[in-house]
């Protein structure tokens, strides 16, 4: 279905600086994740990926998508329970007109 013209762009949050498209999906939003775990050793390092988060965040021209996985793996192919990015708290937005959380459930078919 759909038009030949759509189609889907994959993008680094690094390769999207000064372009913009109708919708953006920004996934792996979860502390370790985005911003990396190397980079919290380091005031500096923080600071330089909040600046990346905000670049991609002001991607979107009607749709922004941000999504935090619950689950992930560690090292030793445990499953851990993430925490959303530390940089989704610090957004503006509190209107809950502009904000909708979702909560996906997993099927256990």
């Amino acid at each position: 279905g759909g038009t030949p013209d759509e189609h889907l762009l994959l993008s680094t949050v690094h390769q999207a600086k000064g372009l913009e498209w109708e919708a953006v999906f920004m996934i792996g939003l979860a502390d370790g994740q985005f911003p990396l775990g190397r980079a919290l050793s380091s005031e500096e390092e923080i600071e330089e990926e909040r600046r990346l988060f905000y670049v991609a965040v002001t991607r979107a021209r009607t749709d922004l998508y941000l999504c935090c996985p619950q689950w992930g793996t560690a090292r030793d192919r445990s499953r851990v329970m993430l925490r959303p990015s530390r940089f989704l708290a610090e957004l503006p937005v509190r209107d809950p007109e502009l904000c909708e959380t979702w909560q996906i459930a997993e099927s256990r078919a």
